[in-house]
């Protein structure tokens, strides 16, 4: 049916799209808890902080939408702004995932030095 109306110049090939996004959305983020589960116990099960974990989470959040972001505006020809998003989301990305850098350079240099 997508197909159809982007074919067709419909204005509504847009619409059906983010619907059809938003429904696979609601049928997957229930699985979310999960996952979320399965993270902290395999986090308690390696000694990982829960703060780890939640910036990891943070961080897949982040990519998942930027991707589905700028496959949307890929596939309405938009192709610009496509590279625009996937570089914000990578930029977003990294500064949430600074904390974490920083743990492992800490506990490097602490291997290194002594």
């Amino acid at each position: 049916m997508l197909s159809l109306l982007k074919k067709s110049d419909s204005p509504y090939g847009v619409i059906v799209q983010l619907v059809l996004i938003a429904a696979v959305l609601v049928t997957v983020v229930p699985e979310i808890n999960v996952l979320v589960s399965a993270l902290e116990d395999l986090g308690s099960a390696v000694n990982v902080s829960g703060e780890a974990i939640k910036i990891m989470l943070k961080v897949f959040v982040i990519l998942t939408v930027g991707a589905v972001a700028s496959d949307i505006c890929r596939d309405n020809g938009e192709g610009a702004v496509a590279g625009v998003v996937e570089l914000g989301v990578k930029l977003l990305a990294v500064s949430c995932a600074l904390p974490v850098f920083a743990a492992v350079i800490s506990v490097a240099t602490s291997f290194f030095n002594g």
